[in-house]
C-alpha cells in the first residue's frame, strides 16, 4: 500500500482574493483525493518544484507550518494502520482519520492565536494592520478577563460580557463596530484553520450589529476656518509651524493622509504633479498639485530642518529603515501634530476639535459647499464608491438643510 503525497495549487478555481487554494493531493491506486490546508496563493507566489510558497508570500511561515502539520498527521495514520495490520484502506477513510488527529487544534487559545496573527503580519511588514489586531486583543482581555482559553470554551455568557463591556465604556458606535469586526475576523480565521466549529460564532450571541453603517462624528471645518488657520502667524522655527503646514498641505492635496504625507519623497513630485501609493489601500494616486500645496513644498526645500532620507517633510529620516521603525516614528509624529493642531484651534477660536483627519473631511465638505458634483469629489478622493464619499459629506447635508430652513422661514 503506497499513498503518494504532493502539495499542489488548485488552479481550477479562482478565489475571491484572486488566488488559488493550496491542497495536499493524496493518490492511491491512481485515485486522487485532496485535503485543503486553509491557505491560498497566487501562481506567482507558488514554488511548484518544491511544493511550497515562495518566501515572498506574506503568510509563508504559517503555510509551511500547516503543510508540515498535515504531512505529519498523514504519516502518523499510515504508520498506525501498518502497525495494526490494516492493508487496504480508502483515501476517504484516511482523510477522515487525518482530520480526526487534527482535533488538538481545538485546544488553540484565542489570545495565543491572535499573537500569532500579529507576528505573521509584522513579519510581512504590515505593521499598521498588525496593530489593529494588537489593539483588539487588549480590548478582548478587558472584556473577557485576562485568562486565555480555547475558542471552543467560550460561552454565550462570555460573549454577552464582552458586549456589555464595549457598551458601558463610552465607546462610540463606530469604535465598537471596528473592534467587533476585528474580533470576528480573528474568529473566522480560527474556524478556517479548524480550531473551532462553524456554528460556534460570537455573532450568534452578540446583538450589536458590527457591520451596520454608523454615522460618523462631524469632523469638517468651514473654509473660513481653514483660512484662519492659514493666516495665523507662527514662528517658522517651531514644531507648531510645521504642524500648521502639514495640515494645510493635506487640505490642499485632496486630503492626503498624514502617513502618506510623511512618506512623500522628492521623487513623488514631478512637473507640479504628485504621484504616490496610498498605504491604506495600495492604490496609486496621480494629480496636479494645488498652487498652495506647491508653495508649501517650496518652503520645505529651503527649511533649516531637513530629512536625510530624501523625504519632503522633516518627519522621517534615513535611520527609519524598517517598517517597525517607520510605524513607531509616525505614531509619535501624529501625536505631536494633533497636539499642535489643538493649540492652533484654540488660538484661532475654532470650537470643533481639529485633528489630522479634519483636513480630509474639510476638503470634501468644502468642495460640496461650492456645488462641486459628488462624482468629482469621489474621483478627487480616490474612493471606489459614492457611498464612501458620502461619509465625508454628512455635515454638508446637515448645515445646508439648516441654512435652507433659515432662509425659507426667515
Amino acid at each position: 500500500m503506497e499513498v503518494k503525497r504532493k502539495v499542489v495549487l488548485w488552479t481550477y478555481k479562482v478565489l475571491q482574493n484572486g488566488e488559488h487554494e493550496i491542497r495536499v493531493r493524496l493518490t492511491l491506486y491512481k485515485e486522487p483525493k485532496y485535503i485543503g490546508i486553509g491557505f491560498s496563493s497566487s501562481v506567482e507566489n507558488w514554488d511548484e518544484e518544491n511544493e511550497c510558497p515562495h518566501y515572498s508570500h506574506p503568510k509563508y511561515k504559517a503555510i509551511i507550518r500547516k503543510i508540515e502539520e498535515i504531512k505529519e498527521d498523514i504519516q502518523f495514520e499510515l504508520k498506525l494502520m501498518q502497525k495494526t495490520g490494516v492493508e487496504m484502506i480508502s483515501l476517504t477513510d484516511l482523510i477522515a482519520k487525518v482530520k480526526k488527529t487534527r482535533q488538538p487544534l481545538l485546544t488553540t487559545k484565542l489570545f495565543a492565536f491572535t499573537d500569532q496573527v500579529v507576528a505573521d503580519l509584522e513579519a510581512a511588514d504590515k505593521i499598521g494592520y498588525a496593530n489593529i489586531f494588537k489593539n483588539c486583543k487588549a480590548v478582548l482581555i478587558y472584556g473577557f478577563g485576562p485568562k486565555d482559553k480555547p475558542f471552543v470554551s467560550f460561552t454565550q455568557a462570555d460573549f454577552e460580557n464582552l458586549e456589555r463591556y464595549l457598551l458601558n465604556n463610552d465607546l462610540k458606535d463606530n469604535s465598537i463596530s471596528n473592534y467587533l469586526r476585528t474580533f470576528y475576523r480573528i474568529w473566522n480565521m480560527a474556524i478556517k484553520a479548524g480550531m473551532c466549529p462553524k456554528d460556534h460564532h460570537p455573532s450568534k450571541f452578540i446583538k450589536f450589529k458590527a457591520y451596520k453603517k454608523y454615522k460618523t462624528s462631524k469632523r469638517a471645518i468651514k473654509a473660513n476656518q481653514i483660512k484662519a488657520i492659514e493666516d495665523q502667524e507662527i514662528d517658522p522655527t517651531l514644531r507648531k509651524y510645521r504642524s500648521q503646514q502639514y495640515f494645510l498641505f493635506s487640505y490642499y492635496s485632496r486630503g492626503i493622509n498624514f502617513v502618506d504625507l510623511a512618506k512623500l519623497k522628492h521623487k513623488n513630485i514631478n512637473n507640479g504633479e504628485i504621484h504616490y501609493r496610498r498605504t491604506k489601500n495600495g492604490r496609486t494616486y496621480d494629480f496636479p498639485l494645488h498652487s498652495k500645496a506647491k508653495a508649501i513644498i517650496e518652503v520645505f526645500k529651503a527649511y533649516p530642518l531637513q530629512s536625510d532620507g530624501d523625504y519632503i517633510f522633516p518627519i522621517l529620516k534615513a535611520e527609519h529603515d524598517t517598517a517597525k521603525k517607520i510605524d513607531a516614528r509616525l505614531d509619535s509624529a501624529l501625536k505631536d501634530l494633533n497636539e499642535d493642531l489643538k493649540k492652533i484651534q484654540e488660538d484661532v477660536g475654532i470650537e470643533k476639535t481639529v485633528t489630522s483627519y479634519v483636513a480630509r473631511h474639510s476638503f470634501a465638505t468644502n468642495l460640496r459647499h461650492k456645488k462641486v458634483d459628488i462624482g468629482l469629489i469621489q474621483e478627487a478622493m480616490g474612493h471606489e464608491t459614492e457611498s464612501q464619499t458620502m461619509i465625508y459629506l454628512e455635515e454638508y447635508d446637515d448645515s445646508t438643510l439648516a441654512e435652507s430652513i433659515e432662509a425659507a422661514l426667515g
